[in-house]
């Protein structure tokens, strides 16, 4: 099989989801181990061309000099650049991480696989005015008719949970959807945390419940004997206007993965993540593979991947005090499900396009 996979769109310091970029990544190196893929292309960008210096020598990487498209050339490489370079390398398939499709893709002969990540866009027109859309109206509506696109247009939709597929389905019926999963390389640890910080994952997107986090979190504190000795590390953007309680919360912003396993297997003894909307949930599924336990809401697609007893019900703050208080005071390792490497979600995604 001759593939070419776009990471031209893919960068740590710009992108909007850090965890759709570890997937991207993550599933570029898995392809490189299927016996099956004679060819295989990489349409990068500047900032992500380090991490295929040393690839084998059927992977052929393209537009290394250029930047991360962002706004207009975003939209001019998804409609114009994308298509053009499809049309010239002519794979058998070609692989979008990110999901989104032309609106016109003339491909040629080449089948179009979407890794689509879930209908965030679904999210906020059900909320209506009760929860602000953090994308502008005409942004908004150009990622869901991409989604759309892909659901209608491509050959092939991939995705990582049922509850994803359940969701496309429920839009155009007919549509070719393989739950691959997500992988992870990294063995998984299995000694009990030791330290007695906190990490709480934030988010300036309304999804993500930062501001009710905070509020629960700071009243578990208020409740737990160990409180002046604990410190909360906010991972993440904090949405405008927000302030954290007082000086035992730490804020990081975007930070590396490998501070984030810094803070994860040595300074901290629980994760917290708080969500309204998930299409997967990486933050849990890679604590619990370091050896921290995490608990988070319960939503369906969390709910596949972790353990039932890290969940709580975002409604109830006694749910939230018990399944924090069990996993802070808890002595053994934390469970850890068994999940793929990227080479058996590679391996997963090629199979489903044969």
């Amino acid at each position: 099989m001759k593939l070419l996979l776009t990471l031209t769109d893919q960068s740590f310091t710009a992108t909007k989801s850090v965890g759709i970029f570890n997937v991207s990544m993550g599933l570029a190196r898995g392809l490189m181990q299927c016996p099956q893929v004679s060819e295989l292309h990489i349409l990068g960008n500047n900032e992500c061309a380090a991490a295929f210096a040393d690839s084998p020598a059927h992977v052929h990487l393209h537009e290394l000099q250029r930047p991360v498209p962002r706004r207009f050339g975003r939209v001019y490489w998804d409609q114009i650049g994308l298509p053009a370079a499809i049309r010239r390398i002519r794979p058998d398939w070609a692989l979008l991480p990110k999901g989104y499709p032309p609106f016109f893709p003339m491909l040629g002969t080449t089948k179009l696989a979407c890794y689509l990540h879930d209908v965030n866009w679904e999210y906020y027109e059900k909320q209506g005015k009760s929860a602000a859309s953090p994308f502008p109206a005409h942004e908004l509506l150009y990622f869901r008719t991409l989604a759309m696109r892909a659901l209608t247009a491509s050959q092939l939709v991939l995705t990582s949970t049922q509850f994803n597929k359940q969701r496309y389905l429920e839009y155009v019926p007919q549509a070719r959807v393989a739950v691959v999963g997500i992988g992870f390389d990294t063995p998984p640890c299995s000694r009990p945390p030791h330290g007695k910080d906190i990490i709480f994952f934030t988010s300036s997107y309304p999804h993500k419940l930062t501001a009710l986090g905070i509020e629960r979190l700071q009243r578990w504190l208020q409740q737990s004997p160990d409180a002046a000795d604990t410190c909360i590390h906010a991972i993440g953007a904090l949405p405008p206007g927000t302030t954290l309680p007082d000086a035992r919360w730490i804020h990081h912003g975007r930070i590396p993965q490998a501070e984030l396993q810094q803070l994860i297997s040595t300074t901290c003894r629980v994760a917290v993540y708080f969500s309204d909307y998930e299409g997967f949930g990486m933050p849990p599924v890679e604590c619990l593979r370091a050896g921290l336990p995490c608990v988070s809401s319960d939503l369906p697609p969390i709910r596949e991947n972790i353990p039932a007893s890290y969940l709580f019900d975002n409604a109830d703050e006694q749910s939230f005090i018990r399944t924090m208080n069990a996993a802070y005071h808890a002595t053994d390792p934390p469970l850890c499900p068994a999940y793929p490497t990227w080479a058996q979600v590679a391996q997963r995604c090629v199979q489903a396009m044969s």
